[in-house]
């Protein structure tokens, strides 16, 4: 996709309007509804910040309220960081291809680790099926991560010099 486009691609957030719930029947305008809304910032943007600007939209529109809200500060590592070459260089000599370095949106055990101190990345092979209804991999995809991870605790004590 090339360093442009994945640029472009992560510069903003995601939004994603999961679920809408309301009304009783088809046909007629519901008294109240409900939306649950996931929006994933990129590392680095605050989460605070952010968050006052929606209710601040949201202040302005009659009949709209914000009741429940949970939230954590994405965390990222550092391009550049001794772990996340260690990473990138281990899984292009597993590939033979370039891995272009991303920040990824979500959250979970890298976050929380991340947050204890503990240098963490999110990295695997896999198909362009991620996080989709008819998600897969494959073996072969498998056998290249166990590769990676594998031969990475080497690449890393020697990007540490340690």
């Amino acid at each position: 996709m090339g360093a442009d486009t994945a640029r472009e691609l992560f510069r903003y957030p995601s939004i994603n309007l999961g679920t809408i719930e309301g009304g009783d029947a088809i046909n007629s305008v519901p008294q109240s509804a409900q939306a649950g809304i996931d929006i994933r910032l990129t590392a680095g943007v605050e989460t605070a910040t952010v968050l006052r600007d929606i209710r601040s939209c949201v202040a302005d529109c009659p009949g709209i309220t914000i009741t429940d809200v949970s939230w954590s500060t994405g965390t990222a590592e550092a391009p550049d960081s001794p772990l996340v070459e260690a990473v990138a260089s281990t899984a292009e000599s597993v590939s033979g291809e370039r891995v272009y370095r991303r920040s990824a949106t979500g959250g979970g055990d890298a976050k929380t680790l991340r947050n204890a101190g503990v240098p963490t990345v999110e990295f695997a092979f896999g198909t362009d099926t991620v996080h989709a209804v008819d998600e897969f991999t494959t073996v072969d995809a498998l056998v290249d991560n166990a590769s990676v991870y594998a031969a990475l605790p080497a690449a890393w004590a020697a990007t540490t010099d340690e």
